[in-house]
C-alpha cells in the first residue's frame, strides 16, 4: 500500500483551566476586569502568588480550534521530507469537505465536553477522563480559564491506502470547552475511513493572542 503524510495547518487552542482561592480572588479580578488579553500581569501575579499559568490544576486542552474554511489539510507522498518547500501537496482541503464523523460511525460515543463552569457537580465521565491533571468538580467554586492561541503548522499523521484519497473519507470528531462566557469548539479526533490517526509529531506555528477570563460562583 502506498504510505502517506497528512499536514494540519490552522489555528491551535492551548486551554488551561485554574482553581482560584479566595484571597486571590479580587487581585485576579481586578486584573482582567476590564482587558481579557492584560494576560502579562495575570502571568507575573500567577508566577508569585499561585502556580506556573502553564501548569493548571484542572484541565489542559491543546488541540486545533473548530474552523470549517481555516482549518485545511495538506496530503503528501510519506517520501518527501517534511518542511520541504520544494514539495507541493498532492491535495489540500479544508475542514468542511470533511464527513461527520457520526456518518461514518453512527455508534461512535467518545466525544469530550469539558465543563468549565465554577461550583459544576454534574460532569460526564468523558471530561473526567480526559482532564489533565484530573479535575475534581466538586471544589472549583472560582476558575481561570487561559487560551492561548496559535497559528500555523499543527502536526501531522501518517496512514496507508491503495485507494484514491478523497476529502470525504476523512472526518473529525468535535471536542468543546463550556463556559459561562460561551462555548470553545475543538477539532477533538481525526479519522480516516472510520480508524482513527495517531499524532507522529508536532508542526511549527507562532503565537497569535492570548487571553484569560475569571469565572466567579458568586456572580452567576
Amino acid at each position: 500500500m502506498k504510505k502517506y503524510r497528512l499536514e494540519i495547518y490552522g489555528w491551535m487552542m492551548n486551554a488551561s483551566a485554574h482553581s482560584i482561592d479566595e484571597k486571590d480572588l479580587d487581585s485576579v479580578s481586578n486584573i482582567l476586569s476590564d482587558n481579557a488579553e492584560n494576560t502579562w500581569e495575570l502571568y507575573d501575579y500567577f508566577t508569585d502568588n499561585i502556580r506556573d499559568i502553564h501548569e493548571p490544576d484542572l484541565f489542559r486542552n491543546e488541540k486545533p480550534f473548530w474552523y470549517d474554511d481555516n482549518t485545511k489539510f495538506f496530503l503528501f507522498d510519506a517520501n518527501t521530507e517534511l518542511h520541504d518547500n520544494e514539495s507541493k501537496p498532492i491535495k489540500e482541503w479544508s475542514l468542511k469537505e470533511c464527513s461527520a464523523h457520526y456518518d461514518i460511525d453512527e455508534d461512535f460515543d467518545d466525544y469530550t465536553n469539558i465543563v468549565c463552569f465554577p461550583g459544576e457537580t454534574p460532569v460526564d465521565e468523558l471530561s473526567k477522563k480526559y482532564a489533565d491533571p484530573p479535575y475534581d468538580y466538586d471544589i472549583a467554586d472560582n476558575i481561570v480559564l487561559h487560551i492561548s492561541e496559535g497559528k500555523g503548522g499543527l502536526f501531522y499523521f501518517e496512514f496507508e491506502s491503495d485507494d484514491e484519497i478523497k476529502a470525504k473519507d476523512f472526518s473529525v470528531a468535535a471536542g468543546c470547552i463550556e463556559s459561562p462566557n460561551g462555548d470553545w469548539d475543538f477539532c477533538d479526533k481525526f479519522f480516516y475511513k472510520g480508524k482513527k490517526l495517531e499524532i507522529i509529531d508536532y508542526l511549527d506555528n507562532s503565537g497569535k493572542a492570548t487571553h484569560a477570563y475569571i469565572f466567579r460562583k458568586d456572580e452567576l
